[in-house]
């Protein structure tokens, strides 16, 4: 009777670890070559400096929103420098959520169940972009965001670290403030360095990195005449054992919308139909309907308004100081267009959510 053969332990060694490269190959681990030679790493002003918005207004007519891949809707929003925003999300036209936020303060229509529906009110806060969004972002940077920039933490800061990721192929440039720690990354883009995520944590007394606060990545740039700006922005932010995040996908945006050119004209296209005399960038039709387009997360769906899984706390702006409390516009300042003006009509008046 034969024995069977012993195996050999060097060969089954061999074999478990080509395995794991074969295994680590299929996850996407990689490394990418720096594109530039050792020494000649771009300067961290060059970089910062790509974190500029390119944008002074936007309007965005149809873009897709998903939270948690449960709430999924019709997102449209305009947006003008430096902090004023206003943006709806819809499900098969209905309304489920309006945010509308300037220098002066915020206001919020609500008819999801995460809180009481009705209308909110107060001074800006981050909570009431997380009621939109899912993840609290200060106005500032929300608005830099959608206007083609990043949010960079406020000044003054120092320069913890500047490094190319082999990994994730990108230059990331760690900064950080009396507050909190940020690290930016940056692609090269023919020559040009363009801005494509980040991360930031909540600074620890001793100074190193705290709590995560969110997670941020932009996905496809795409050229639209002389900016670049993402086809999709994923943003993560830690809840308990869980994460929120949030997918924007953008379909149509007007990179001149009329309300910011001084003719006090145009459509709200967050109430449906892009802005009067706009110029639709990405090439679709502005006032088309239906909901047939998708992307990774799936296409629109038209169902019934989802619960959020978490419930919007008050929570302080993510990467800036506080904002003062609203105060009403001087004269020198520039007036608010109706635009981002909003009303409680047909909800209960709640007051201030963040309070």
């Amino acid at each position: 009777m034969r024995r069977p053969a012993r195996s050999n332990p060097s060969s089954l060694r061999h074999a478990l670890v080509a395995l794991a490269v074969l295994v680590m190959a299929s996850c996407g681990h990689r490394n990418i070559r720096a594109p530039y030679a050792p020494g000649q790493a771009p300067a961290q002003a060059l970089l910062l400096a790509s974190t500029a918005r390119q944008l002074e207004a936007i309007a965005v007519p149809e873009a897709k929103v998903v939270a948690n891949r449960v709430m999924r809707g019709n997102l449209a929003f305009v947006a003008q420098a430096p902090a004023r925003f206003r943006g709806s999300v819809q499900v098969s036209g209905n309304e489920l959520v309006t945010l509308s936020f300037t220098e002066q303060g915020y206001a919020l229509r609500y008819k999801l169940d995460a809180f009481p529906s009705g209308f909110y009110h107060g001074p800006p806060s981050a909570c009431a972009i997380e009621a939109l969004l899912g993840v609290a972002l200060d106005g500032d940077d929300l608005t830099a965001l959608v206007l083609g920039g990043a949010p960079v933490i406020a000044e003054p800061r120092t320069t913890l670290e500047q490094r190319w990721d082999a990994e994730g192929g990108f230059e990331a440039l760690v900064v950080a403030n009396d507050r909190f720690v940020e690290q930016l990354n940056f692609v090269p883009q023919g020559d040009a360095w363009r801005f494509v995520g980040g991360k930031l944590w909540r600074r620890g007394a001793d100074g190193s990195r705290g709590p995560l606060l969110w997670t941020l990545a932009h996905e496809e740039l795409e050229r639209h005449g002389d900016v670049v700006l993402p086809a999709r922005t994923r943003i993560t932010a830690p809840a308990g054992r869980k994460s929120n995040t949030v997918v924007i996908s953008y379909k149509t945006r007007d990179l001149a919308p009329a309300f910011a050119q001084g003719s006090g004209g145009g459509v709200d296209p967050t109430q449906g139909g892009a802005t009067e005399g706009g110029h639709d960038t990405d090439g679709g039709d502005a006032t088309a309907g239906g909901d047939d387009w998708g992307d990774d997360d799936g296409g629109w769906e038209n169902e019934a308004p989802a619960t959020p899984t978490e419930t919007p706390a008050p929570s302080e702006p993510a990467a800036t100081p506080a904002a003062p409390a609203a105060t009403p516009a001087s004269p020198a300042a520039t007036a608010v267009p109706k635009l981002f003006t909003i009303d409680g009509a047909g909800l209960t008046d709640r007051g201030d959510l963040c309070r």
